[in-house]
């Protein structure tokens, strides 16, 4: 067996352990939150190449099985003030990629009162909009951008929540997105976001603006707007995401995210998702022919993408902790400007029609060991 792999079981079970010791008494229980996700979805994908003269070029089919996450989650309180949270993403074989760039979640947050915490570690960025909030194992197919976001990094932040807790106001300084990977400090690279999030009645807000390092005198301006309202049958977010390297890119750099859910009872739901996304600065795109380098780490100069699909989520009377899913969906990349060579010829799309039938199994283990403790 993998040896990373046997530390993090060793270390479930000397945690379920303790809890069951700790259990006993009336401190702080330092370990609330013990579970393990696992998703895998089989998929098959029919790409095809409309030309400029728009004759279809069927390419390769891709289908399999994919195994997409394997999430243990760890998290409790270690004081009356001080609490902890960790997820790792297992990896069988990580390659270039080091076991801590798979570490999500590695924090430490201290509550100083009821309005104001602090919290210092490896976290998300704290960037508006709904689709960024969910947990990935919950997205069932994304956009561009959000492919593409090095969201997790190491970071400070201040949080004020208002006496109402309506309202919840997050000032952030993290590692930059451009640094990719969350275990190095190349270049050092820094960004500082400000969000706003809120719940009144029905609707749910979550907006925010930031400023991202992409080298040591450039910034990407990043704006997120996310609105959403939320009913007992139903639920629709609407996400707008503006991204600017310089004046000239206002509106020309951009996503627009909508997704809609519909619950029959608690066990099945539909939903329909779609996005519009571009990155048609006229500036960057130059640059990148001259030098082939990205100003927008999100989004690929000269090109547009946008997807629409329907779907399903269903999880059984006997066994809610597992979940089916299955979507189908179309996405299309189009380059829009001439002599922009990302392997396809100017001006062609490239559309790819998707079907995927997935498994999520969420495993809780303190729902039982509470259970036995009982």
């Amino acid at each position: 067996m993998n040896k990373r792999v046997s530390t993090l079981l060793i270390a479930l079970l000397m945690g379920i352990f303790f809890q069951r010791v700790l259990a006993q008494n009336d401190s702080v229980p330092i370990l609330n939150t013990l579970k393990i996700e696992v998703r895998a979805d089989l998929f098959y994908e029919h790409p095809m190449l409309q030309q400029l003269d728009g004759n279809i070029q069927h390419l390769d089919n891709n289908f399999g099985f994919n195994g997409r996450y394997f999430n243990i989650i760890v998290g409790g309180n270690i004081s009356q003030h001080f609490s902890y949270y960790f997820r790792q993403r297992v990896v069988a074989n990580p390659g270039s990629v080091s076991f801590f760039d798979n570490t999500d979640f590695l924090w430490i947050n201290y509550k100083i009162n009821d309005r104001w915490s602090l919290r210092l570690g490896k976290d998300a960025m704290t960037v508006g909009g709904f689709e960024y909030d969910a947990p990935p194992i919950d997205v069932l197919f994304s956009t561009f951008y959000w492919d593409n976001y090095y969201c997790f990094q190491l970071m400070g932040s201040a949080s004020y929540t208002t006496k109402d807790e309506k309202s919840k106001l997050t000032l952030q300084i993290s590692s930059s997105p451009y640094v990719h990977y969350g275990s190095t400090f190349k270049n050092s690279l820094l960004a500082y976001n400000f969000q706003w999030f809120g719940s009144y009645g029905p609707f749910r807000g979550s907006y925010s603006i930031g400023l991202f390092q992409r080298d040591k005198t450039h910034y990407m301006c990043y704006l997120a707007i996310g609105n959403k309202l939320v009913f007992k049958k139903w639920d629709i977010y609407f996400d707008f995401i503006h991204r600017a390297n310089s004046t000239h890119q206002i509106m020309r750099d951009f996503s627009l995210i909508a997704c809609a859910n519909y619950y029959f009872n608690e066990n099945i739901s539909i939903f329909i998702k779609g996005s519009y996304e571009q990155n048609k600065d006229l500036d960057e795109y130059n640059y990148f022919l001259a030098t082939g380098e990205y100003w927008d780490c999100l989004a690929i100069p000269g090109q547009i993408y946008a997807s629409a699909g329907i779907g399903f989520e269903y999880r059984p009377k006997k066994c809610t902790d597992v979940r089916i899913h299955g979507f189908l969906t179309n996405y299309f990349i189009r380059n829009d400007f001439e002599g922009n060579d990302q392997g396809y010829l100017p001006n062609e799309t490239v559309y790819k029609p998707t079907i995927n039938l997935g498994v999520t199994w969420y495993i809780d283990f303190m729902k039982y060991i509470n259970k036995k403790v009982k």
